[in-house]
């Protein structure tokens, strides 16, 4: 029985530094049939002459766009030409296990979407001594209420169908793809975990997929309100989206955080996650003290601030 092909889609910009070790370590994978499709997002730095070492390579397939599309586009463009049954996606400056898409497609059975752990490591891919594991509670399942606050998924841990791409089409504003593709299989038969490091996930200032937030973190006087709208929006996006057992839920928790714009505390809300805090804290490490502080600022009154 033939194998199906994996596609590999990695979206680049700007990642010179990084990038031949990433593609490096995907055409090491043990396992074939396998096609790179690589997709420049009109970069300004050393990034075209690194690509030009690998086109002779059968295997990959690289593409340079004229204009700068930014991160979803990119990958929207980079994504339409897979060829492969399955899909995998890579980030410019990880580095991945030989076996990953071997155990991956081994893995992913009749599911629509198999993800696996990650090593963090420093710019110098140096052991952090963390797993993203240490710090989500990673999950195997189709209940999505967990993933209203938190996600378990990155991007590059995970391998999908190519009918899952296809229903997750086409992506709506406002929300990462990886984000979004990872919700359809929450919708679609579920997400499962394969419980081991598979990708050492790189972190830097530069990255534009961190884990660990900067000691830095700038804040805007309106970045609070804003927070609090980007919120609502991908929680109405789930409850338009969701089946019917869940409907329930997401109606009134879609109503109750609509309310905070009022810019009053809205108790009720609070009562509503306590109700179900197992529920929308399933794939947080968070201990119930924390958890209980989380419910308390989610509840919070939230206004648009008023220039003067």
């Amino acid at each position: 029985m033939d194998k199906p092909l994996v596609s590999v889609v990695l979206c680049t910009y700007n990642g010179a530094k990084f990038l031949a070790e990433q593609v490096d370590s995907i055409l090491r994978q043990t396992y074939q049939p396998l096609e790179l499709i690589i997709s420049d997002d009109a970069s300004t730095d050393e990034t075209g002459k690194v690509l030009a070492a690998y086109g002779h390579d059968p295997r990959v397939r690289i593409f340079h766009q004229e204009k700068n599309l930014g991160l979803t586009g990119n990958f929207a463009f980079a994504a339409g030409k897979a060829r492969g049954e399955l899909l995998a996606f890579s980030d410019q400056d990880d580095i991945w296990l030989e076996k990953k898409i071997e155990k991956l497609v081994a893995a992913i059975g009749s599911r629509p979407l198999v993800y696996s752990d990650s090593l963090l490591v420093n710019e110098a891919g140096n052991n952090m001594n963390k797993k993203l594991s240490d710090l989500k509670s990673m999950y195997s399942g189709e209940d999505s209420r967990g993933y209203i606050l938190y996600s378990c998924v990155w991007g590059h841990g995970m391998l999908i169908t190519k009918k899952l791409l296809e229903l997750s089409l086409p992506m709506p504003g406002g929300v990462h793809h990886d984000t979004w593709i990872v919700y359809q299989a929450f919708l679609n038969g579920g997400i499962f975990y394969l419980d081991e490091v598979l990708t050492h996930y790189r972190q830097h200032p530069h990255s534009t997929s961190q884990t660990l937030p900067g000691k830095d973190s700038l804040r805007v006087k309106d970045s609070r309100y804003t927070a609090y709208k980007n919120k609502l929006h991908w929680i109405r996006l789930m409850q338009e989206q969701e089946r019917e057992v869940y409907q329930p839920f997401y109606c009134q928790l879609v109503k109750l955080y609509a309310a905070k714009e009022k810019g009053n505390y809205v108790f009720p809300l609070l009562r509503f996650m306590l109700k179900w805090r197992r529920e929308i804290f399933r794939l947080s490490k968070k201990g119930f003290a924390s958890q209980l502080v989380e419910i308390i600022k989610q509840a919070r009154g939230e206004r648009e601030a008023v220039s003067r």
